[in-house]
């Protein structure tokens, strides 16, 4: 997978505009077909996917105006659902190697996702609890309500608030299948944790005891949490890694390993990984967690040439300071 290239002035200009016209379209009498239409094209290939965004919401109870069109696929699939799509008609672009591509139809934009924030991907586990469910007199594949709020929570920033009482609207709901919600928040716990505590607050019926345990695993001893972790990424000596596995998923498997390792226990670490190298940027406190780094990173690509630029930050003491002996 290519690296993402720097745009111009003219083209990021160009980029911006168009986006702000996909997100504020005011004629959306085209958006249920096509809508069934893409969906329609993707099934008959038989190539999973979920919907995500505005509709997805809509679908589990929340009214709420959505412009245009979000798929959660795989990262091999959003290749492959990319090129059926421009065989019928749609224009397309891959926006961002590591997370995004488009295509449109009519003027209607339909956003193929393949990571979301929290580095969640579309993996076995999340498609194994994707629900069928009756959207404007079709059925349709949406992703599951306890899957939606760990994305929703995840990606909720100043700018998208939306994101954020999307997830509240599908929490009041109250069809949540809170054991597996328990599981799936280890891709944001503080965001989930932080979401279901502010639902309570709102008079939403979000059980003590699920709060209790969220808060047990993310500041106490992991003993609380129900069922073992499930690491998707992470090869067991039984497994075989595939010779040409996607850079995205490599990604995906390094970033799990430095988050859960106890010598490193960073979560600001920056990786970006393409079909031969792997480079690694951000701060740590000593030499030996720089070191853990490699060894993590080695063990999990051990083919892939490796550039860490990890700097290990020496924290000094204010200017004129004396060392108490």
């Amino acid at each position: 997978m290519a690296i993402k290239k720097r745009l111009s002035h003219e083209e990021e200009k160009e980029q911006c505009d168009r986006d702000y016209f996909d997100h504020n379209l005011s004629d959306l009498s085209g958006l249920k077909k096509i809508l069934f239409e893409t969906i329609d094209i993707i099934e008959k290939s038989g190539i999973p996917y979920a919907l995500i965004g505005g509709v997805a919401v809509k679908s589990m109870g929340r009214p709420r105006i959505t412009h245009d069109i979000d798929l959660f696929v795989t990262p091999d699939d959003a290749e492959r659902i990319l090129e059926i799509l421009e065989e019928k008609g749609f224009t397309s672009q891959k926006r961002d190697p590591f997370w995004l591509f488009k295509a449109w139809k009519e003027n209607i934009l339909v956003d193929l996702i393949f990571r979301s924030s929290g580095d969640i991907y579309f993996d076995e586990e999340v498609q194994s609890h994707v629900r069928r469910t009756l959207y404007l007199g079709k059925h349709v594949n949406a992703i599951s309500p306890e899957d939606f709020l760990v994305i929703k929570a995840a990606a909720h920033q100043e700018h998208n608030p939306h994101h954020w009482h999307d997830a509240l609207a599908v929490l009041k709901q109250g069809y949540i299948d809170w054991e597996y919600l328990l599981k799936r928040a280890r891709h944001a716990p503080r965001r989930v944790l932080s979401l279901l505590i502010y639902g309570q607050s709102n008079d939403i019926a979000v059980p003590n005891d699920i709060i209790k345990k969220l808060y047990q695993s993310v500041f106490e001893s992991q003993s609380y949490v129900s069922e073992t972790l499930i690491h998707p990424y992470r090869v067991t000596q039984k497994e075989v890694h595939p010779v040409h596995e996607s850079p995205v998923y490599t990604k995906g498997r390094i970033m799990e390993a430095l988050t859960s390792d106890e010598r490193i226990a960073e979560h600001d670490i920056k990786v970006y990984v393409n079909n031969n190298d792997i480079v690694t940027k951000g701060e740590v406190f000593s030499e030996d967690q720089r070191n853990a780094i490699n060894q993590v990173i080695h063990e999990i690509a051990p083919k892939h040439d490796l550039r860490n630029q990890i700097v290990v930050r020496v924290i000094k003491g204010p200017e004129g300071s004396e060392a108490i002996r």
